[in-house]
């Protein structure tokens, strides 16, 4: 069960979403630690208890983040900077 679940539509090639979603988990790997791998068109990352899956097709986006215990608390939180990193990150800001 997922703590955090969001969809978004992109209007990205399927290329470009796949190199943007790379980079993303370079980035919370290189920030958080913890590691990240690809499972088909699925960016599977794993740090700190918490793992995340964000998938694409050729219009959308999707998040799953379960969180582990201690984090949940701030579960509202860290879903609205998820949205508002989204913005930026789907070029729609």
């Amino acid at each position: 069960m997922s703590d955090i679940s969001i969809v978004r539509n992109h209007q990205l090639d399927k290329e470009e979403i796949r190199a943007r979603i790379g980079k993303l988990a370079d980035k919370i790997s290189d920030r958080l630690g913890g590691s990240w791998c690809w499972e088909g068109d699925e960016a599977v990352c794993e740090s700190r208890g918490a793992r995340a899956r964000v998938g694409y097709d050729e219009r959308s986006i999707s998040i799953e983040i379960a969180l582990p215990r201690t984090l949940r608390p701030f579960r509202r939180k860290l879903e609205s900077k998820v949205e508002a990193y989204l913005v930026g990150f789907l070029g729609e800001g």
